[in-house]
């Protein structure tokens, strides 16, 4: 086992998350469900993320990620396609002893975000050691598709 499964109380908690593309809004979107304080930084931001901003539900840097933007998080999400800032980024939270997720690298990640599936009584969170995120996908898909037989089933019981 590479990964230990866990979930963290985020709840006023502050976290980074460096880029603001497609996949930088997924990131955001859970962190914000989980009730977490957001810093967003990036040079750019998509439409979402920068309406997110304007109504104060997270704080958006408009420039590059520098070292102090890191400091005091609880967690660091690196969401972008440079590899130079993702070393960067990994290298901060490593002084800072701060865990750092970069989305498209496990290797580096200290923790990997797994596939989640949201029902009124359960929360799943499907992942594969960081080896194969497709695969975690179709499995919450598949257990999303036949949620209601199951529910159904185990209440006969």
């Amino acid at each position: 086992m590479k990964y230990l499964p866990i979930a963290i109380k985020l709840k006023n908690r502050r976290v980074v998350v460096v880029g603001a593309g497609k996949v930088a809004e997924r990131k955001i979107s859970t962190l914000l469900d989980a009730g977490a304080e957001v810093d967003v930084v990036s040079p750019k931001v998509t439409g979402n993320i920068k309406h997110l901003a304007k109504n104060g539900k997270i704080r958006w840097l408009p420039r590059s990620i520098a070292r102090s933007d890191v400091r005091n998080a609880v967690i660091i999400i690196s969401a972008t396609d440079n590899r130079g800032v993702n070393r960067y980024v990994r290298e901060w939270g490593q002084e800072f002893q701060i865990p750092v997720n970069v989305v498209d690298n496990s290797r580096i990640s200290d923790f990997i975000s797994p596939a989640l599936l949201r029902f009124k009584k359960a929360l799943i969170a499907v992942y594969t050691n960081g080896r194969d995120p497709v695969l975690s996908r179709d499995l919450k898909n598949y257990l999303k598709e036949n949620w209601d037989d199951f529910v159904s089933y185990r209440n006969r019981l």
